[in-house]
């Protein structure tokens, strides 16, 4: 029978959307000032859109939206289009090593053991903490060399967690997820049709 979270369908995308969204008030006071405040944690949100699907095809992916009951269900979301580190993409078998969090320099920025000393990663690729949940980040800066570096990423642990010792990954971008309640939509013909939905991370 299913189990939950989920994979999202096998079947070909058009768009995949993966994105930060951050929560973010600002207002303007006297002096030029503006005073910016983020009220909520950031969170990935992702818009996915099929490729027109034959009908077999469109009420499978409907079936799996329904499964999910606007969110009521969780989805297990990896990147299908995503292998790994740009240096990476006709070679993944150094970024396949897993590597720990030796310490914490801030809440965006880790040392990381254990990594191949054939590793290379730069700003914009993805990493991955699991330490129990999953935490996606982007990189933005990194230094070191050899099994052992220096990562800055966005977004930041969450306040209070305790990623420690956690493992850090570069092949896989992978996130507890919810459908976006009224998301799906769904256009074209009765024999092709093409589908469209958002989902956002979840902790549980």
């Amino acid at each position: 029978m299913t189990t939950f979270p989920r994979a999202i369908p096998d079947v070909a995308w058009t768009e995949i959307d993966l994105r930060l969204g951050r929560s973010v008030s600002q207002s303007r006071s006297g002096s030029r000032l503006t005073n910016v405040v983020e009220f909520a944690d950031p969170v990935w949100v992702v818009t996915l859109q099929t490729k027109p699907l034959r009908r077999t095809e469109f009420m499978s992916v409907e079936a799996w939206w329904r499964s999910l009951r606007e969110g009521l269900r969780t989805v297990r979301f990896r990147h299908p289009c995503w292998p790994g580190p740009k240096a990476h993409f006709r070679n993944l078998g150094p970024a396949q090593t897993i590597g720990e969090v030796a310490s914490i320099l801030s809440a965006n920025t880790i040392s990381a053991t254990g990594l191949d000393a054939g590793l290379i990663i730069g700003a914009g690729d993805y990493v991955l903490f699991y330490n129990g949940v999953y935490h996606l980040a982007q990189i933005t800066d990194t230094a070191g060399s050899g099994t052992t570096r220096t990562i800055e990423f966005e977004p930041a642990f969450p306040p209070g967690s305790a990623f420690a010792g956690a493992q850090v990954r570069f092949d896989i971008t992978e996130l507890l997820m919810r459908p976006v309640a009224g998301s799906f939509q769904k256009s074209g013909s009765l024999s092709l049709r093409q589908v469209s939905f958002d989902l956002m991370e979840t902790r549980t």
